[in-house]
């Protein structure tokens, strides 16, 4: 297996990957990061049948040599870029979630197949080892699939809530090879339907259940508030995810963006500290990777690694966002892609300003500064407009000499050309 990928060391129940920090006692207190914690999901999954197993070989071995490319493209570059990318290919969805951040944003002028597939080309070139798809529910596009068998360098992680998994979609999930697939759940029948509509408790289990019998890789996603994170904590909640084959789970805490946000879902510091504390005892006791945002991804530094610097987010329309939960944006990939994405002036200053990738009340830090990201987008794009103003200009100023000297029987090009052959003329004969 090459330097550098994942493995884990297992004893009972407990999971630790190679080159982590993760342990028991005061090891642990070191935390793995969100790449070492999904490698362990993966490698638990790998474990369980030698099918399971070439598709973790295969994934750790597609991961190294994108790590290759990302240093090599950084290097060409001049500034990092990200190992994972967040697309919302459509903000189209058949459900109503409470508390959804796609609430409210445009579903019109979606990126097309032709430039998805174009931009998953790219970020493989790139050396973009991961795609997080979310929306939107991902599953309403029919071109989502066969995009991502195509690109079999990346991994993909769509976000569904699961009523659009078929037996046949499982199916065809696990054979692509390259999906880790998440259901949205939100605890118990009562969570999941309170927040998401009635019956879509039972809708993400089924899901769970075709996954199940396909064997593809895959977990669960929750976003946990304050009304549910007593229940997502629980053995009985844990247990009956792994029970239904869930080889990770991702915790979101709720972060209040969307057109209707919900104060009473916020938790406090105390409910904050005291959740995370049952994270880290879960993962010592239960054969399941949790990940747990915004956590396991900004650390003990409290630091975000969004706005390119480990991720960044492009929604449906082509618009590149320091994250999905901050939708400001100065850049388009269809107008220069994704390494125009990650040369892009406006990430370069939020991931300079330290202040405003720090969070304090809001799960997320981004959020949290929006109206500071407001302000310097502003800025910045009022920088732009001047400087393509000057740029203008000047080719005006270029365009009337050029008009100038057609009025008098000959262009400024003809009259450079002419002194240039005087010149050789005179050095000829001399």
């Amino acid at each position: 297996m090459p330097e550098g990928s994942p493995a884990v060391r297992t004893q009972e129940t407990k999971h630790r990957p190679l080159h982590s920090d993760v342990g028991t006692g005061e090891d642990r207190e070191r935390e793995p990061g969100i790449g070492s914690l999904i490698a362990s999901a993966l490698w638990m999954w790998g474990r369980s049948s030698p099918r399971h197993m070439a598709f973790f070989a295969g994934i750790a071995w597609r991961m190294w040599h994108a790590r290759r490319r990302r240093v090599q493209s950084e290097r060409r570059l001049g500034g990092p870029v990200p190992s994972v990318v967040a697309i919302s290919p459509t903000m189209r969805c058949n459900y109503n979630c409470r508390g959804c951040y796609s609430h409210g944003r445009d579903s019109d002028n979606e990126l097309s197949t032709a430039e998805l597939d174009a931009l998953f080309s790219e970020a493989e070139e790139l050396g973009v080892n991961s795609m997080v798809v979310t929306g939107g529910e991902p599953l309403v596009r029919s071109d989502l699939l066969e995009l991502m068998a195509r690109h079999r360098r990346l991994l993909f992680v769509p976000i569904t809530n699961g009523s659009l998994v078929t037996p046949e979609v499982a199916e065809r999930i696990a054979r692509i090879g390259n999906v880790l697939l998440l259901v949205s759940i939100e605890g118990f029948p009562e969570d999941t339907d309170a927040r998401r509509g009635p019956g879509a408790h039972k809708a993400a289990l089924r899901a769970l259940g075709h996954l199940r019998q396909a064997g593809a890789c895959y977990g669960f996603a929750a976003t946990n508030t304050a009304a549910n994170t007593g229940h997502l904590g629980t053995d009985a909640f844990v247990d009956e995810m792994i029970g239904l084959g869930c080889s990770v789970g991702f915790f979101t805490e709720y972060v209040p963006c969307d057109e209707h946000p919900n104060d009473d879902w916020m938790l406090d510091q105390r409910a904050r500290e005291a959740f995370r504390r049952r994270v880290l005892e879960l993962r010592r006791h239960k054969p399941i990777v949790l990940v747990q945002f915004p956590h396991d991804e900004y650390g003990k530094d409290n630091r975000c690694s969004a706005a390119g610097q480990a991720s960044l987010h492009i929604n449906s329309q082509g618009d590149v966002e320091p994250c999905p939960f901050a939708p400001i944006s100065c850049e388009n990939v269809r107008w220069g892609g994704l390494a125009s994405a990650f040369r892009s002036p406006f990430m370069r200053a939020i991931r300079e300003n330290p202040a405003l990738l720090r969070r304090d009340r809001f799960a997320c830090a981004l959020f949290e500064h929006r109206a500071d990201l407001g302000e310097l987008a502003v800025r910045l794009r009022t920088h732009v407009d001047e400087r393509e103003h000057e740029r203008g200009r000047g080719r005006g100023r270029e365009r009337e000499q050029e008009r100038e000297g057609e009025g008098k029987g000959k262009s400024k090009r003809d009259r450079t050309i002419e002194r240039e052959r005087a010149g050789r003329t005179a050095a000829a004969t001399s």
